[in-house]
């Protein structure tokens, strides 16, 4: 939700080079990105005040023309720069979408002045390109299907999903599964069930935007390749329960958000007492006709 930030301020500085510090999964997303020079790795080893300072002499040997912190970080206090735009001290705004709140935090415009579709901003190389061009016919034109999430309450249940398949089967639809490794057991349990191009765990993250930017919808609960969808431009079925759906759920007009129950909205135990009764409401019908409603796109 903040590569946008990224490309807008690109496309006012089109010849300024970025310099990004990130976790260990996006290292490699952002290094495949134009003008990018040095990627810093934020890691588990960086966390407390000792652990942030070999990150802080590291980050402070450079001089910038301007940093940008989006996530409320104390890192930015000690790089040198000239301007310095900070997210820690500016009030939430209830009620709007992440992406558009880092948007107004740093160009203090709102939404409808910028354009969604950043489907041509993310460089794939020739490797990534050879490595699926054997299944490449499975997955263009197909339904991407996303079984996992971040937390066990915000995911739909894996007998659903198998429902949803089947019936997506039926209708003559090419199926691709995805996912981390961590959620390869959800994934085969589709696959075992029904025919389908099993990716879960085999794609790194610039591989998965190449996978997503050549679907024709994803299904999926609030996760990763949710927001990736949205930044491709591609249709997507977003599966709704405790998460804040006003704040996460996917950009644009391409999506069809699925959700029953906003007593759980913003919901933040990892555990949820109800059953996931929010999740469960969702019927794999509704997954169904929602997903053939957005191949008319």
């Amino acid at each position: 939700m903040t590569l946008p930030v990224f490309f807008e301020i690109g496309k006012l500085f089109p010849k300024a080079q970025f310099d990004i510090l990130v976790g260990e999964r996006s290292k490699e997303m952002f290094s495949a990105l134009p003008n990018v020079g040095e990627v810093f790795l934020y890691t588990s080893e960086n966390r407390g005040i000792k652990g942030k300072i070999p990150l802080i002499k590291a980050i402070s040997k450079k001089r910038y023309d301007l940093v940008i912190d989006l996530r409320h970080s104390i890192l930015p206090i000690f790089v040198r720069s000239r301007q310095k735009i900070f997210t820690t001290f500016k009030p939430k705004i209830p009620g709007i979408h992440a992406t558009e709140e880092h948007l107004r935090n740093v160009f203090n415009k709102g939404a409808e002045n910028f354009m969604f579709d950043y489907s041509d901003k993310i460089i794939i190389d020739k490797k990534t390109i050879i490595k699926f061009g054997d299944v490449f016919d499975k997955i263009l034109g197909s339904v991407g299907i996303v079984p996992g999430a971040t937390w066990q309450p915000k995911a739909y249940g894996i007998e659903g999903f198998v429902k949803v398949a089947k019936m997506l089967k039926s209708n003559d639809l090419n199926l691709v599964l995805l996912g981390s490794s961590e959620e390869r057991d959800l994934c085969d349990k589709i696959s075992k069930e029904v025919d389908s191009l099993n990716l879960c765990g085999k794609t790194n993250l610039v591989e998965l935007f190449y996978i997503i930017k050549n679907l024709s919808v994803l299904v999926t609960n609030d996760s990763g390749p949710m927001h990736i969808a949205s930044l491709l431009n591609i249709p997507t079925v977003a599966l709704f329960g405790p998460s804040d759906e006003r704040r996460y759920r996917p950009w644009g007009k391409k999506y069809r958000l699925l959700m029953h129950k906003e007593i759980c909205r913003k919901c933040l135990y990892q555990r949820c007492d109800k059953g996931g009764e929010c999740m469960n409401l969702i019927t794999p019908d509704e997954i169904v006709d929602a997903t053939i409603d957005l191949l008319g796109f």
